[in-house]
């Protein structure tokens, strides 16, 4: 668990259940009816997202409060409309003057035009219900995320994971999984043991607090994030549930790649929260020390735990699971914030440029000449096709980059968008001719995304990826990323 909370003075009584669900008719029956008899639920929503069966006429008959989005709108969306639409439940109940409704005759005199009984409503006590958001796919095991609810109800936990057994059929390679761990434990201190797991129990303050929601499959890792980092009560409980599992076919690969895509920008939003180390900070308040590279501060302590995150098992840098060295077992989608060893060295700058590129390589102090350079440096870095701006660190990174040919090697990619500044950062350091080359022979219609490029310059070591008999040329973007990651990962396993 994280921080000792609870933090808020008054703690739900009873539980609204969402469940997202697309074409689920086979399974949402079952569902709904387990997740009736979770004690404190007293209402279960279904938000069918674009389905084309039967789910909203089946989940309608099991007396479910349902609510269709005529096209698909992702797993994000279909929770906010849940969530939404408890809210709109719970409004109208109020107005109705819920189980305290009582009527009393008005003494004289009364207000005009009315003749009888005027209604007393009394919601000072009423406390909006905690979310319990449910796969549409578990059938009868939905009730044993009974746990997470009495965590949240009983003992005042702000937001209840489930911790799920293994799912039979599951075909995972676990990048999307490390991916999300380490993100969550380079932003917040804690090391989540799966940190994709969707079956959430949630008070309503936490979920207000957690706004937007990144979208797609990027929700629980930023809800993770969000929640740790505004000082809520974030707690993994053990809990039996089965659903249907992403087998390792072409679908299940095409579902993981969409995953990862969508994991990587939930963390791109929460970079700057990233807590700063201890060493770094000690450097900071020497004035003659300078800062250290961004490489060599990911290396050199475990981020600081913030005073309201408490880890319940602390990291380890050993080689357990979501350590770097239980990563290294298999190429890795994500990146170092700076070029490391045995990645190809940064563009080359000579001449008048030199004495800059000095500074920001941390090899000259800091004067007040430097400082200049430093400003001019990084109104040249803004020129770069990058989303935000460049942090002390990632500029420094950057200091033997020639910007400008920098800039014409990215633009000249079949990227479509900008790219985020340590992704340029580590971009800087491969050879990006090759990754344009790439890009360009890939049977693909359209442009790729920024993400997409990131993803394929980490597995520029593999080769071309074989195109199943069942995918048809052109391909999308989604589809040709997901197979380079597959071709990396089976190339490692073999």
């Amino acid at each position: 668990m994280s921080a000792a909370g609870p933090l808020t003075a008054h703690r739900p009584e009873r539980v609204a259940v969402v469940i997202p669900a697309k074409n689920e008719a086979e399974r949402i029956e079952a569902t709904i009816a387990s997740a009736r008899g979770i004690p404190g639920v007293d209402l279960v929503v279904v938000v069918d997202d674009g389905s084309s069966d039967a789910t909203s006429a089946v989940a309608m008959g099991a007396d479910a409060l349902v609510v269709r989005h005529k096209t698909n709108r992702g797993k994000a969306a279909a929770m906010a409309t849940g969530a939404q639409m408890v809210a709109i439940q719970e409004g109208a109940e109020r107005a109705d003057g819920g189980e305290s409704f009582s009527e009393e005759l008005h003494a004289e005199p009364r207000s005009p035009g009315h003749t009888g009984p005027l209604p007393v409503i009394d919601d000072r006590a009423s406390e909006p219900r905690a979310l319990l958001f449910l796969d549409a796919d578990m059938g009868g095991s939905a009730a044993a995320a009974q746990p997470l609810v009495e965590a949240v109800l009983g003992e005042g936990v702000d937001m209840a994971i489930a911790l799920l057994p293994p799912q039979s059929g599951a075909g995972g390679m676990g990048v999307v999984v490390r991916t999300a761990r380490r993100g969550i434990l380079r932003a917040t201190g804690w090391e989540a043991t799966q940190p994709l797991s969707g079956t959430r129990c949630i008070t309503r303050e936490t979920w207000d607090a957690c706004q937007p929601l990144a979208p797609g499959w990027g929700v629980e890792t930023s809800l993770t994030i969000d929640a740790l980092t505004a000082g809520f009560w974030v707690k993994e409980v053990p809990a039996d549930l089965h659903h249907r599992a992403t087998g390792n076919d072409l679908r299940g690969r095409l579902h993981r790649a969409a995953q990862l895509r969508d994991v990587l920008r939930a963390l791109a939003r929460t970079r700057h929260l990233s807590p700063e180390l201890e060493e770094d900070a000690a450097a900071a308040e020497t004035p003659e020390a300078l800062p250290a590279t961004a490489s060599e501060s990911q290396d050199a302590a475990a981020p600081e735990t913030p005073s309201a995150v408490i880890p319940e098992t602390a990291p380890t840098t050993g080689t357990g699971p979501g350590t770097e060295a239980d990563a290294a077992a298999e190429p890795q989608p994500e990146r170092p914030a700076a070029p490391s060893a045995g990645v190809p060295a940064p563009l080359p700058v000579g001449g008048a440029d030199h004495d800059e590129a000095k500074v920001w390589a941390g090899l000259a102090d800091l004067d007040e000449p430097d400082a200049e350079l430093a400003d001019q440096r990084r109104l040249t870095l803004a020129d770069l096709p990058v989303d935000g701006e460049f942090s002390d660190d990632e500029t420094r990174a950057l200091g033997d980059v020639d910007p400008a040919e920098l800039d014409a090697l990215l633009r000249a990619l079949k990227v479509e968008g900008d790219f985020a500044s340590d992704d340029i950062v580590y971009l800087a350091g491969t050879d990006l001719e090759q990754l344009a080359e790439r890009l360009d022979a890939a049977p693909v219609e359209g442009r790729f995304e920024p993400a997409h490029a990131v993803i394929i310059a980490s597995h520029l070591q593999v080769g071309e990826p074989q195109i199943p008999a069942s995918l048809t040329a052109p391909l999308t973007p989604e589809e040709y990323t997901s197979l380079v990651v597959h071709a990396a990962v089976d190339a490692e396993n073999s």
